[in-house]
């Protein structure tokens, strides 16, 4: 995993459209493949209907494995489609590096996370892959026989941990579900949830660890620092213990924080003078913009232009209550670090900080955010 050089997500997009056709490990034909809008459309040999595949799922399954099998596939990709998606992908591969983007092709490999490797660690890298290098600095932390995570080669899947989309599946008690349903309606859902899971989204998870024992571990940048997040943290603190949500609040409460980077990293262009009062009036401000895959309308669950980012405050509610579900029996509460918190520390962007030095803020955070340490 992580050898090959990557294409972005337009340059991905165009080559899908470019292929003629795949052909999976067994000779069958998928034909007629081609992107349209959220999916990737194409038709199986000996079919005349066309069927799809999720695009940001494929998308994060090539970003994640070099050549998928179909084991692998059904980790990222939801539906019966695993076989197509994995031959889209090996079709890609096909002489990478004739279609490599000039400007890509000296990006440098994904680290194998070892300790001889990490003896070696440069001060400076990619910001792209700020959530890897966190990783496996944490890797090194708490020890990576403890840890999956696709960050490390090893994604994890539904067998790890149970997360769907719909809340109303995990059985928690009645005044957390209840809660789910009142922060639910300020984001003006339409609980119109499918069921599918969200395993394969999770950042990271720690495995019967010594002192920290299993939890689901996630690193936070700033697309997560909306006012949608922060109606979602108001409420949900109600009924579910939050260990970092006086830090999310303030990071959260930030306008020039909000402006600068949350909004820019979502491709957001309006800027506020105050921080908005709710979600509805965040909502309402941003309506107007031009719809991109980072605000577009998400048709299970919050299906209007900002839908997205309210999709995401509601996947990190259900990663926040994963622990509260009998499905999840012997998880701990969620470890969140935020990326912000590394960078006030150091005084300098993520990007430029060594993989030691994401080792001790690490250790840092998990003793002022949650009380382990000395």
């Amino acid at each position: 995993m992580g050898n090959m050089r990557k294409l972005d997500k337009n340059s991905f997009i165009a080559q899908i459209n470019a292929l003629k056709n795949a052909a999976s490990v067994q000779g069958k034909i998928y034909h007629t493949i081609r992107v349209d809008g959220n999916s990737v459309r194409f038709i199986r040999q000996g079919k005349s209907t066309a069927e799809r595949i999720d695009l940001e799922e494929l998308f994060e399954l090539y970003q994640a494995i070099d050549y998928p099998t179909n084991k692998e596939a059904r980790l990222y990709i939801s539906g019966r489609v695993q076989s197509p998606a994995v031959s889209i992908i090996n079709a890609l591969g096909k002489d990478r590096s004739a279609i490599i983007p000039k400007a890509q092709q000296k990006v440098a490999p994904v680290v194998k996370v070892t300790r001889a490797s990490t003896e070696k660690r440069a001060p400076s890298i990619n910001k792209d892959k700020d959530e890897t290098r966190f990783f496996q600095a944490f890797a090194e932390a708490i020890g990576i026989e403890y840890l999956v995570s696709k960050s490390v080669g090893k994604p994890i899947g539904a067998e790890d941990a149970f997360l769907t989309d719909d809340f109303r599946k995990y059985g928690f008690p009645d005044e957390v579900e209840k809660n789910f349903e009142t922060f639910l309606e300020e984001l003006n859902s339409n609980f119109n949830f499918s069921g599918k899971s969200l395993a394969h989204h999770i950042d990271g998870l720690l495995v019967n660890h010594p002192q920290l024992g299993t939890r689901i571990v996630e690193f936070d940048e700033e697309q997560h620092f909306t006012p949608s997040l922060f109606t979602v943290i108001k409420q949900q603190s109600r009924s579910v213990e939050l260990a970092f949500a006086d830090y999310y609040y303030s990071v959260l409460a930030d306008i020039d924080y909000l402006n600068a980077e949350v909004l820019k990293k979502n491709r957001v262009k309006h800027r506020f003078d105050v921080y908005p009062a709710n979600h509805n009036s965040f909502i309402a401000a941003i309506e107007s913009e031009k719809v991109s895959g980072y605000i577009k309308p998400k048709e299970n669950g919050f299906n209007y232009v900002g839908g997205r980012l309210a999709q995401r405050a509601y996947y990190d509610s259900l990663r926040n209550a994963a622990h509260l579900s009998p499905k999840n029996q012997g998880f701990g509460p969620v470890l969140r670090f935020p990326k912000k918190c590394f960078e006030d520390k150091a005084g300098v962007n993520f990007s430029r900080l060594g993989l030691d030095q994401i080792e001790d803020y690490i250790r840092e955070c998990l003793l002022e955010l949650y009380g382990f340490g000395n």
